[in-house]
């Protein structure tokens, strides 16, 4: 731009910038247009700040606080932003707060370089309600003032400067006026349309009155607004939505009809404003008394449904005038009748619910009716029957408990009650001392309904006290060829109303299936509860067969026998055996306290646990039982306990350890027919955590007898109450003791059964018998060169020892044979290719009974079975010998082959019967 073209009342200083001139007349009109800003937001003082020739900003005008609105003012210059700034406000983290409100609005090109200034307002009246209407006004009023200064036109021959900027600036005023009407205009007509949407689609009538009267507040810039409606009598205006500080307050009071502005306005139906509310008599002074509040002015309406009055709305003192004007009268009507339309809409819809809650009541009915069917049939125990019909009782009732009240027809002193309480249902039992009212009731057969009075609860026993509150309909029933003597109540009925012949109906359809079901479901459940008990038996019976071992142990060194008898359908008894080789043995029997199915599982624990460390330890049987007992002890948690004894026996030195946990003295019958009580102490396992065992040792002899047992096989009675006893018990078998084992225990057994003569048990049965035998045992040792010129001599070795004594066909052919394969693997294979010096094999032959078992050792290469082919005996046939055959033979031969290397040696195992 030119510069002889820029507008007169705008100049451009040496560097390029544009400021506003300054002179007497300019001022003035300064001054005017800051007069007239204030006015449009009631703001206390103003202030222009205009760029000057040296590019800064020059106050003209009055504010309070200089330095807060001249930072202002800078940062609205330099962000060419219009911004508000609220009282309290800090304008940067280390300044004070504000002390006044402030609308600042830039002056100028917001694209370009032509800034002028900015108009700063202080201290807004409503700056709390209207600052966003305000800033838009004085936004609207500074755009059009800087296009003024921009388009002001001086001319030296007609001096009409002045006078066209002046008049130009008052008609920018009345578009600002006019501006501001629109804007408010336009609010008014998005408020009446938003409200008309709200009451079209919401069927929340609070939200929607809250929010209307929340809008008419805002239209009409007052305090508060309020709407109250007619009650039942139509003798008070009550307060049901109030906006404002005070609505808790007025909400608690009651106008009356004909008092008050609104009381008048009810009955006249017209429109009212009072603008001197302090002034005037017609003003219902209690609500200012109640809430501290002063009204000074009030515009009401009321609200018409048809030509009935249903209540009144209120707005409450103008925030930004003084007075409310008729023309406000028209636009609260609108809303007057927008309140009116939702609250008759509500009402019409509570109408339809009221029908529609009936239809569902009829109809919960039925399906309550149906429920119940399908709970009877679906039901497999009381308490699950109880629980789906009494929900449905409640349910249908419309109360807060229900119940079934029973009298035991197993123990007929005591009251069985199934109680749904806080909507659970549980099962409960009094004494019959503690019910009056239900047992006369069961008494008489007659129903009762009645309201809860302290009258009433006077005569209550405990089961009443437990079962009835507020009010309570009790219906005794009792079906006819039935056994059942009951009754159901109801209690709590959540209506005003107590029960009514309606309700008792409903109880007595419900009863009839209810009570049948119930008889049903109870010889069901004794029916089942047998068919558990023999299931739980069977699964029991099952376990304890599983404990027990499969086969007895077969060995020269003794004769073993066992029998274990259950006095009912399942024992609590156990025994167990194990052989470590041929060098050692343990034995055990045991008895578990209890005889469920609990007791079983119990004893498969304990019986695991002994079983395993008797297995795979070497520990004493003193040791053993103390470990055992800490680890039975930490399952142990229902009070159940085993009593044991535990006996481990060496084949080389005849020696018999023992110990006993808490279980009754065994018996070690000699040879010449006297006996001992083999004793132990310490603790049954289970009882304590910590216990030592103390048991004994002795030394075994060919022909000696040990005898296991439990308490069972002497506890057995006769008819005239004599016991059997340890000593009858030892007596017979002493005096059987050439017999088998076996025999021996089934002759016992069959006494006991005969001294008792009773068909059942007393007790559980087991008994374990050994007898060790009188065997021939020996063993020979030799070393022979690794040649096969020694191998004859192992043949004569063995032949010299062993060849009267092996009576079995072929088995000393057999024992031969094999001995010779092996020896020619060791001399032509095992030192094959070897370094060693004079290189020898070693043969140890045992005798044990019938029992042979031979080893060789060698210390030659390390043998590996699974590299040995497979033979092809085709090939052997036509006597092309090859591998594997040698390996095949042995194994064929012999009962038993077995290798192991130990690092060092090659260790060959042969075993055979020889008688």
């Amino acid at each position: 731009m030119k510069p002889h073209s820029l507008p007169p009342i705008i100049l451009k200083n040496e560097d390029g910038g544009f400021y506003l001139s300054s002179s007497n007349e300019l001022d003035d009109l300064y001054h005017f247009i800051l007069g007239q800003a204030k006015r449009f937001v009631s703001a206390k003082s103003a202030a222009l700040y205009l760029r000057n020739r040296k590019g800064n900003l020059s106050k003209i005008g009055l504010v309070a606080d200089k330095t807060n609105a001249g930072h202002i003012a800078k940062h609205v210059f330099k962000s060419k932003k219009s911004i508000l700034v609220k009282k309290g406000t800090q304008l940067n983290t280390n300044d004070a707060p504000v002390s006044e409100s402030y609308i600042a609005c830039y002056l100028g090109d917001e694209i370009g370089d032509m800034s002028l200034g900015v108009l700063v307002l202080e201290g807004i009246k409503h700056f709390q309600n209207f600052s966003e209407q305000d800033l838009d006004l004085i936004n609207y009023f500074s755009a059009n003032l800087n296009a003024l200064f921009k388009d002001t036109v001086f001319s030296d021959v007609e001096p009409q400067f002045f006078n066209s900027l002046t008049t130009s600036v008052l008609l920018l005023i009345d578009n600002a006026n006019i501006h501001n009407n629109n804007n408010r205009l336009q609010y008014f007509l998005e408020e009446i349309i938003r409200v008309a949407v709200l009451i079209n689609t919401s069927v929340d009538l609070e939200h929607v009155l809250v929010m209307v009267m929340e809008s008419a507040k805002s239209v009409f810039r007052t305090e508060a607004s309020s709407l109250l409606l007619l009650d039942d009598k139509k003798e008070y205006l009550v307060f049901h939505t109030v906006t404002g500080e005070k609505r808790e307050e007025v909400s608690k009071i009651k106008v009356p009809v004909g008092q008050g502005i609104a009381g008048t306005v009810a009955v006249t139906k017209q429109p009212m404003i009072i603008n001197d509310a302090q002034n005037d008599d017609r003003v219902f002074r209690d609500v200012d008394k109640a809430s501290n509040f002063v009204t000074r002015n009030i515009l009401a309406s009321p609200l018409i449904v048809g030509d009935e009055v249903i209540g009144v709305i209120e707005a409450i003192n103008t925030i930004d005038r003084n007075n409310f004007s008729q023309d406000d009268i028209d636009t609260f009507l609108s809303f007057s009748s927008a309140c009116a339309v939702a609250i008759q809409k509500t009402r019409l819809l509570d109408n339809l619910n009221v029908t529609n809650l009936e239809l569902k009541q009829k109809l919960s009915t039925l399906e309550s009716i149906f429920d119940l069917g399908q709970a009877v049939l679906e039901s497999h125990d009381e308490l699950g029957l109880m629980s789906k019909t009494l929900s449905i009782l409640t349910k249908e009732l419309s109360c807060e408990d229900a119940g079934m009240v029973i009298i035991e027809e197993k123990n007929k002193n005591r009251i069985q009650v199934y109680a749904r309480q806080l909507g659970i249902v549980r099962e409960s039992f009094f004494p019959m001392f503690e019910s009056r009212l239900f047992l006369s009731l069961m008494e008489s057969g007659n129903p009762r309904m009645a309201v809860v009075t302290p009258q009433l609860e006077e005569s209550f026993l405990e089961l009443e006290f437990y079962t009835l509150r507020k009010n309570f309909l009790i219906l005794p029933i009792s079906p006819r060829g039935g056994n059942l003597r009951a009754a159901l109540y109801v209690s709590g009925k959540h209506s005003a109303h107590s029960f009514n012949e309606t309700d008792l109906r409903m109880l007595k359809t419900l009863s009839s299936p209810l009570a049948k079901a119930y008889e049903n479901l109870r010889l069901n459940q004794e029916i089942i509860t047998k068919k558990s008990i023999e299931k739980e038996i069977e699964i029991t019976r099952k376990i304890q067969n599983n404990i027990l071992p499969n086969a007895l142990i077969q060995s020269p060194l003794f004769d073993l026998g066992v029998k274990s008898v259950a006095a009912k359908e399942v024992s609590g008894d156990f025994y167990d055996f194990h052989a470590f080789g041929d060098e050692q043995f343990s034995f055990l029997v045991a008895d578990v306290s209890g005889k469920s199915l609990p007791a079983a599982i119990f004893m498969a624990m304990s019986s695991s646990i002994i079983r395993t460390l008797s297995r795979t330890t070497d520990m004493s049987p003193s040791e053993l039982l103390y470990r055992a007992n800490q680890l039975i002890y930490e399952d142990s948690q229902s009070g159940m306990f085993v009593t044991l004894f535990l006996v481990n026996y060496q084949r080389k030195t005849r020696t018999l350890k023992f110990a006993s946990a808490g279980h009754n003295d065994q018996i070690w019958i000699r040879k010449d027919g006297s006996f001992e009580l083999l004793k132990g102490k310490g603790a049954p396992l289970g009882v304590v955590p910590h216990t030592n065992y103390h048991g004994g040792e002795i030394q075994l002899e060919p022909g000696d007898i040990l005898v296991f047992y439990t308490d069972g096989a002497i506890e057995e009675k006769s008819p005239d109450g004599e016991e059997y006893g340890l000593d009858r018990f030892i007596d017979y078998i002493i005096q059987r003791r050439e017999e088998s084992s076996q025999t021996i225990i089934e002759s016992v057994y069959d006494d006991i059964r005969s001294f008792s003569k009773a068909e059942e048990q007393y007790d559980d049965f087991t008994v374990m018998i050994l007898k060790f035998a009188e065997v021939e045992s020996f063993e020979m040792v030799k070393t022979f060169d690794a040649h096969p010129n020694e191998i004859p001599k192992l043949r004569d070795f063995i032949s010299e020892h062993l060849e009267k004594k092996i009576t079995k066909p072929f088995a000393f052919d057999d024992i031969l044979i094999s001995l010779d394969e092996a020896a020619t693997n060791i001399v032509m294979h095992s030192y094959k290719d070897t370094n060693l010096q004079n290189p020898k094999f070693e043969c140890k032959f045992e005798l044990i009974g019938d029992k042979l078992k031979i080893v060789l050792v060698d210390e030659g290469k390390p043998f590996d079975r699974k590299k040995v082919p497979k033979p092809s005996v085709e090939a052997n046939l036509k006597g092309e010998r090859k591998g594997g055959f040698g390996v095949y033979l042995m194994e064929t031969l012999m009962d038993k082959v077995s290798y192991e290397y130990n690092g060092k040696q090659n260790i060959t195992y042969l075993e055979k019967t020889i008688v």
